[in-house]
């Protein structure tokens, strides 16, 4: 079992789940989930040549922020897995905070470093 059907089991997905997603085309899944599996994997594949029909497929099926949530995770995914390669938990991985305490923080700095000499 990967990891990630390790993770969807104890997220509250079933065994018979995950087949039917092996085998979506000919599954009984919804149409939208299986709109999204098609964009998934279109994306994961290769992303500049996502075909007509898969845009379509999602169109019908999926709402626009359905479709920006789904590639948004999709690159979040992504970048997870360069972050496996090289062997980085997400604990060692400094997350840089946009926030106002972060930014007053850059402004202070900024205030206290003395100007180059010319």
């Amino acid at each position: 079992m990967s990891v990630r059907s390790a993770v969807a089991l104890e997220q509250g997905v079933d065994e018979e789940l995950l087949a039917k997603v092996d085998t979506y085309e000919s599954s009984d899944l919804s149409e939208m989930r299986k709109a999204t599996l098609r964009l998934s994997d279109a994306y994961l594949t290769s992303p500049a040549d996502i075909t007509d029909e898969v845009k379509q497929s999602a169109l019908e099926n999926l709402t626009g922020p359905q479709i920006v949530e789904t590639v948004l995770h999709l690159m979040q995914y992504s970048s997870d897995k360069l972050m496996v390669a090289l062997g980085l938990d997400l604990e060692e991985v400094r997350i840089m905070s946009f926030g106002r305490s972060a930014l007053e923080s850059a402004a202070d700095t900024k205030d206290t470093k003395q100007p180059a000499s010319t």
